[in-house]
């Protein structure tokens, strides 16, 4: 007679995994996407702009990814996120299956520029 082990044992997850885990069961698959993408970089339009293809669909070929040597100055960060927000702008895709996506990344992008622009040194 040994021990048995647990489904449980069999699981080895981290706290954060399971929370993780736990908060996604009320969230939609967009909801999901963006607080993956937001995760760690709240509020930072470099870090947002310079990780948008990860959370953007397919077909979104507008979008060239900058590098973050290409987020150095404020110019180049308002040229790239004017561009990113031609491409996810929710009137430009009205009728499309990405327009619930398209309007919380849209949300995002502008929460974190107007941040941004209220404080560059913040960054």
């Amino acid at each position: 007679m040994g021990f048995k082990t647990t489904q449980r044992d069999n699981q080895k997850q981290s706290i954060g995994t399971m929370l993780k885990q736990e908060q996604s069961k009320n969230l939609t698959p967009e909801e999901i996407k963006i607080r993956d993408w937001t995760q760690g970089k709240e509020r930072n339009i470099r870090a947002l702009l310079g990780s948008l293809h990860n959370v953007l669909w397919e077909g979104a070929d507008r979008w060239n990814q900058p590098s973050m040597g290409d987020l150095l100055t404020p110019d180049q960060i308002k040229k790239h996120y004017r561009k990113a927000c031609l491409v996810v702008h929710p009137d430009k895709l009205t009728g499309s299956p990405h327009l619930p996506l398209a309007k919380m990344v849209f949300t995002e992008l502008n929460d974190a520029y107007s941040k941004y622009q209220n404080d560059p040194s913040t960054l």
